[in-house]
């Protein structure tokens, strides 16, 4: 498996949870703000705000300011991570350009790639259409398991059924847009 799929997986599950939207998008609408402000704009205790985004952190999407005591987190991209730099272009835009209303559609996309099998069948797919029984001889994944996560990315609207073949179809959303990039690199 591409070297990248550890980290992409691994970012895709910390952007999947709902906390951790929150204090995106409240990074994003006002850059600078301590773990204590962000704690109580997302109505969460100072430890678990520390600690969500201490995960975001982990991923290369947030960069921190000290001064003195006190830490101040921004959106932006660790140049050390890869993928970090579009990821955090691709979070810019899509919190500029939606409504909380919309965060659960972040949040399903990140959780559609938030598993290494399910990167590997999504690389296979983006190559060219396959059926389960190609797609589980390639990878070598367990019948069941292939179904599970397939399950999964046809409920997330990554993967379409077109009779027998499987097609990768992404939404034209900047996360799914920027992750389907990234995994063919």
């Amino acid at each position: 498996m591409h070297e990248l799929n550890p980290t992409l997986w691994r970012t895709c599950r910390v952007l999947a949870g709902k906390t951790r939207m929150v204090l995106m998008r409240q990074l994003h609408d006002k850059p600078g703000q301590s773990v204590s402000m962000l704690a109580q704009a997302a109505k969460v205790g100072l430890s678990d705000a520390s600690q969500e985004l201490r995960r975001i952190q982990s991923r290369g999407l947030l960069q921190v300011d000290r001064k003195g005591l006190f830490v101040y987190y921004r959106l932006g991209a660790d140049p050390q991570v890869p993928s970090a730099a579009p990821l955090v272009k691709a979070l810019k835009d899509f919190l500029s350009r939606s409504a909380t209303d919309q965060d659960g559609e972040f949040i399903r996309i990140a959780t559609g790639f938030a598993h290494a099998r399910r990167l590997a069948i999504v690389r296979e797919l983006i190559q060219t259409p396959q059926t389960p029984p190609l797609l589980q001889s390639t990878l070598r994944i367990p019948q069941s398991a292939l179904s599970h996560h397939l399950d999964i990315l046809r409920r997330m609207r990554l993967v379409q059924r077109n009779g027998p073949w499987l097609i990768f179809s992404p939404p034209a959303h900047p996360l799914a847009q920027t992750l389907a990039r990234l995994i063919r690199q």
